[in-house]
């Protein structure tokens, strides 16, 4: 395994986004695809309550997933804020309206076989990041269990004030950019995260925030669908650019997520 993909939070964009990758893994010859987290939920009004959106995006997903293992494609999901709370079964202010709905799509999350951390070389991957609040521990790297519920608990409540709480800092699935930066676990100074959208992905920091896939309310671009990708033999990360930010995906996105 020489190459590694790491994509940002995709929010009710599989459909979309993965096409993407497919076109990436080929040409790159990519033998590992880790996805940040966040699978669920979208900031366009009236979607908590669009079931069929949310069932069809995920076993997109689901189905992505499985192809990509028939090709000796290695998957890594990261379990988000958003995913968490699906996974403990707690609905929550941005969760699916329907009990029944958002029942089974936590039941889904299970085939994905979520973690909360990735070990890649000297980079520790992640959601949100590790700040000097939280500690890495082995269970973290492993398929997440109901075992580790409490401390679950403790990272979906635990939200910093640069994301509206009053805590001192967020978890590794809450923590904001900045945080990492400014205040990082000095075991793990470099880190890649999701979480905090990002206009494009910059390498010159040693946190690397790849989440460039958001989309506002009224369905603008933020980010510009930058992948990010590491060489295992060279230990070098790079920047694919790609074509996520164009009239061509605002249709799609319009008809796929917006229904128009």
């Amino acid at each position: 395994m020489t190459k590694t993909i790491l994509v940002g939070d995709t929010h009710l964009k599989n459909a979309l986004i993965l096409p993407i990758l497919d076109d990436i893994i080929e040409k790159h010859n990519v033998k590992q695809v880790i996805f940040m987290g966040d699978y669920l939920d979208t900031k366009i009004q009236g979607q908590q309550s669009n079931v069929g959106l949310y069932a069809k995006d995920l076993v997109y997903l689901v189905d992505w997933k499985k192809k990509a293992a028939d090709k000796g494609i290695s998957c890594k999901f990261l379990i988000g804020n958003h995913d968490i709370f699906y996974y403990l079964g707690i609905p929550t202010s941005f969760t699916l309206t329907n009990q029944e709905a958002f029942e089974a799509v936590g039941d889904t999350l299970e085939e994905l076989d979520l973690q909360i951390a990735f070990q890649l070389d000297d980079y520790i991957v992640s959601h949100a990041g590790y700040n000097f609040l939280f500690d890495v521990e082995d269970w973290h790297f492993s398929r997440l269990s109901l075992e580790n519920e409490d401390e679950l608990i403790r990272f979906a409540s635990t939200i910093g004030p640069m994301r509206g709480g009053q805590d001192l800092a967020g978890s590794p699935v809450w923590a904001h950019i900045e945080e990492i930066k400014i205040a990082p676990n000095p075991d793990y100074p470099k880190q890649i995260v999701g979480h905090t959208p990002q206009p494009s992905i910059d390498l010159s920091t040693n946190v690397i925030g790849i989440d460039t896939f958001a989309i506002d309310e009224k369905m603008n671009f933020y980010g510009n669908g930058d992948i990010l990708l590491y060489d295992s033999d060279t230990k070098e990360l790079s920047v694919i650019p790609t074509s996520w930010k164009s009239v061509e995906t605002l249709d799609k996105l319009k008809k796929y997520i917006g229904g128009k």
